[in-house]
C-alpha cells in the first residue's frame, strides 16, 4: 500500500506576473514584467509530500525554513528576494516539526529525499534530514550551485556542510509520454520524470499506486489551474520548454487516472484527501 501526505511549511506571496506570464512573453520579458508588476498573489502554500511505501518512506523536497526571516539569511543584493517574493514560515512548520506531529522523526525515519530542483523554497528544510539519501537531478545540481545559479532563486551557501547528494540522471525507460525516467524504488511505483521550463534539470515525481497516480509537479506547474489553461510562470528559463513540460503531464493525465499535486497550489491539499483526479 502506498500512501501520500502533503505537508505545508509556511506560505509565498509572490508577484502575479509571476505566477503566470503573460502569453508570447519571453522569459527576459517575464523577468521584467515580474520587476513592474505593482499586484500580489494571496500567501501561497509552500507543499512538499511524504511518500509512504513498502521499501520506506519518502520526501518529495523539503520545503523552506524559519531563517528565512533572520536578516542576512536572502543575500540582499538579489532584487529577487528584497522585491518580488515574501515567505513567511513559523519554527513550528519547517518540515521537520511536521513530520514529528505525524510521529516521524525526520532525522531517522525518512528512507530518501527526492529533490525535484534546488530553488530556496524547496530546499530550505535539508538540514531536518542528516541521515536519509538525497536525490537530485544532476543538471539542477549545478546550476543551483553556479553564480547564475545564485541569482535564480538558489542559495547553496544555506545548504547543510554534510550535503552530497547522489546526481542522477533520466534514464533510457519510458513512463507514459515521458521518453526517459529515473526508478527511485525496485518496483517502479515511485520514478522521476524530467519536467525541465521553471529550471534547468527539474525533475517531477510520479507514484504509481494501483487505482491513481500521484503526480508531484514541483515548481513544472504552480497549480493545475494554470496547467489546465498551460499557462507559464515568470521564473521559466524558456516558456516553450515549459509548455513541453506541461503538455506531458496533461497528457500523462489523460491516459491514467491522476491526482496533480503542485507545490504552490492551494486546493492540492484537498484535492489529495478527496482523492480528485484531473479531469481531462
Amino acid at each position: 500500500m502506498i500512501k501520500v501526505t502533503a505537508i505545508q511549511t509556511g506560505t509565498v506571496t509572490i508577484k502575479s506576473a509571476q505566477a503566470a506570464g503573460r502569453e508570447g512573453r519571453s522569459a527576459v520579458q517575464r523577468k521584467i514584467d515580474m520587476l513592474k508588476d505593482t499586484t500580489w498573489t494571496d500567501p501561497l502554500p509552500i507543499l512538499c509530500y511524504l511518500i509512504e511505501h513498502p521499501e520506506g518512506r519518502f520526501m518529495v523536497d523539503t520545503g523552506d525554513t524559519w531563517r528565512n526571516s533572520v536578516p542576512g539569511y536572502l543575500p540582499r543584493w538579489n532584487p529577487f528576494y528584497t522585491r518580488e517574493v515574501l515567505v513567511k514560515v513559523a519554527p513550528h512548520e519547517e518540515v521537520g516539526e511536521r513530520l514529528r506531529d505525524l510521529g516521524i522523526d525526520s532525522a531517522r525515519d525518512i528512507t530518501a529525499v527526492l529533490m525535484t530542483h534546488m530553488h530556496h523554497d524547496h530546499a530550505g528544510g535539508i538540514h531536518n534530514f542528516p541521515h536519509a539519501r538525497f536525490i537530485v537531478p544532476r543538471q539542477n545540481w549545478k546550476v543551483a550551485r553556479s553564480l547564475a545559479g545564485m541569482v535564480q532563486g538558489n542559495l547553496p551557501q544555506r545548504w547543510p556542510s554534510w550535503l552530497k547528494p547522489e546526481l542522477i540522471e533520466p534514464l533510457a525507460s519510458s513512463v507514459g509520454p515521458f521518453e526517459t525516467s529515473y526508478p527511485v524504488t525496485t518496483d517502479g511505483r515511485i520514478v522521476m520524470v524530467p519536467t525541465p521550463g521553471h529550471a534547468k534539470g527539474h525533475m517531477s515525481v510520479i507514484v504509481r499506486d494501483t487505482e491513481v497516480s500521484y503526480f508531484i509537479t514541483g515548481d513544472a506547474t504552480y497549480d493545475e489551474k494554470n496547467l489546465r489553461a498551460d499557462l507559464v510562470d515568470g521564473v521559466t528559463y524558456d516558456p516553450d520548454v515549459s509548455k513541453r513540460s506541461q503538455a506531458l503531464i496533461r497528457k500523462y493525465a489523460a491516459s491514467h487516472p491522476t491526482i496533480i499535486l503542485p507545490a504552490h497550489d492551494f486546493h492540492a491539499a484537498a484535492r489529495l484527501a478527496a482523492e480528485q483526479v484531473y479531469a481531462t
